[in-house]
């Protein structure tokens, strides 16, 4: 089932992830959906789950007259890297469940269920209020302080 997301400039990609693109991306990215330490690395990295997709979408990129470069600078402001980043975890959880990976498959799902929750939690006005206060309390303590 693939996913899909919006860049910044309207245009429509859908991340579709088969053991094909899995074979084409591991031998230009060199990173392996499969392997559980490259596994651990997708989830650490924004920038590796970003060029993961750009490799799942680049023939619509190219469709559109995308480059790399223009790619990345459509991602920027708002939600849009997130956005493309979630496509690509939605379409993972379903590559695994349909190829029986049930342990890979139930750790994307559990991934990708905590950074909801985590998103959940750094847009309430509390967790603004406490930023607030820690970056206040941060530029206060480093004011010189005056000797009398």
């Amino acid at each position: 089932m693939p996913h899909k997301f919006t860049d910044a400039n309207g245009r429509e990609y859908t991340v579709s992830l088969t053991l094909g693109s899995a074979r084409e991306v591991r031998s230009k990215f060199a990173m392996d959906v499969f392997n559980e330490n490259d596994w651990t690395k997708l989830m650490a990295s924004l920038l590796d789950r970003l060029t993961y997709v750009w490799w799942l979408v680049k023939d619509q990129a190219d469709a559109f007259g995308v480059s790399i470069d223009d790619f990345d600078r459509s991602l920027c402001g708002g939600d849009h890297a997130d956005k493309a980043s979630d496509a690509f975890l939605d379409e993972l959880i379903f590559f695994y469940a349909d190829l029986g990976q049930t342990k890979l498959h139930k750790l994307t799902k559990a991934y990708r269920t905590g950074t909801k929750l985590e998103r959940e939690k750094f847009a309430t006005q509390q967790f603004e209020d406490l930023l607030n206060r820690t970056i206040s309390g941060a530029t206060s303590s480093m004011s010189p302080q005056s000797s009398d």
